[in-house]
């Protein structure tokens, strides 16, 4: 089967950007549930993190270490996905 010119091009075109998005899509769907509903309302609903405890009904300092732990996992996934380097971000 041959691929057409547009589906060559679809895959040269991939970019460095594209690979780290769908490195963090899959790592954010492997965090725990925990980590992962405060990253996503935190980071794509924009919810402060006093509105994330309240809506989840913990403390907030439960919401700012499930963060914390998301944040760090989702770090090392980009980081290994990279080659494995130490990432400046740590």
């Amino acid at each position: 089967m041959k691929l057409r010119p547009s589906q060559l091009w679809r895959r040269l075109r991939k970019t460095p950007e594209d690979l780290e998005r769908r490195v963090l899509v899959r790592a954010t769907r492997h965090l725990p549930r925990d980590c992962r509903d405060v990253f996503l309302l935190h980071r794509f609903a924009g919810m402060p993190l006093e509105q994330i405890a309240e809506y989840l009904g913990v403390e907030k300092r439960a919401v700012e270490a499930r963060l914390a732990a998301a944040l760090v996992r989702l770090s090392r996934a980009i980081d290994e996905a990279d080659g494995g380097g130490a990432s400046e971000r740590s």
